[in-house]
């Protein structure tokens, strides 16, 4: 059977208009300091009993900061939505991407409704540093979080592979919004880059 994909920002109180053909929306909240993308496309494509997406950000946009000497520039997410697995692949700007430094925090609204989880999150998975514990998956609670599971990550060149079984999100039917949040082990709490630059980008 193959599965309609498209992909959507959707607004957390307002509709704010579509793209495409299919109505896609956005959830937005407001970040101080970002901007809309210069350039961000959402490239999907469906295959048979699975999902696969790539969602480019634009390129030199992350934060710098004075603690570290090049700041981590996310330029692309690709998700691949299998029956027990969901894939993240993260790609960043050649140069930018230090593997004993950068983390990711990925917020995933399973349910796709904004008013529930928390800030409509029901989980995360946070990567860490190589030779760290590798990427934890936490069930959000109120204004906390739970550990639900660790899985390993895969370092390449430029980036990082993360695969999440579908039963540590819920058995998530593999339609979910989702933004990556994107860290400098050095330079914490500071956001220093998104992608989306503003919302959440929905798979489904």
């Amino acid at each position: 059977m193959i599965r309609q994909m498209t992909f959507r920002l959707v607004p957390s109180f307002v509709l704010v208009g579509a793209l495409g053909t299919s109505a896609a929306s956005a959830r937005t909240s407001a970040v101080p300091g970002w901007g809309l993308p210069a350039r961000e496309q959402a490239v999907p494509s469906v295959t048979q009993g699975a999902i696969h997406a790539e969602v480019r950000d634009s390129s030199v946009d992350a934060l710098p900061d004075v603690r570290i000497p090049v700041a981590p520039d996310l330029v692309l997410a690709v998700v691949d939505v299998g029956s027990t697995d969901v894939v993240f692949r993260f790609r960043f700007r050649p140069g930018s991407f230090d593997p004993s430094s950068t983390r990711l925090a990925i917020d995933l609204d399973t349910d796709q409704n904004a008013a529930s989880g928390t800030a409509g999150v029901e989980y995360h998975l946070f990567v860490f540093p190589a030779g760290g514990r590798g990427a934890d998956v936490a069930r959000t609670i109120g204004t906390t979080y739970t550990v639900v599971g660790t899985v390993p990550v895969s370092y390449v060149a430029d980036g990082c592979d993360v695969s999440i079984p579908r039963g540590l999100l819920g058995d998530d039917d593999g339609r979910f919004d989702f933004r990556v949040r994107v860290f400098s082990q050095q330079a914490l709490p500071a956001v220093l880059d998104l992608l989306p630059d503003v919302g959440f980008v929905r798979v489904q």
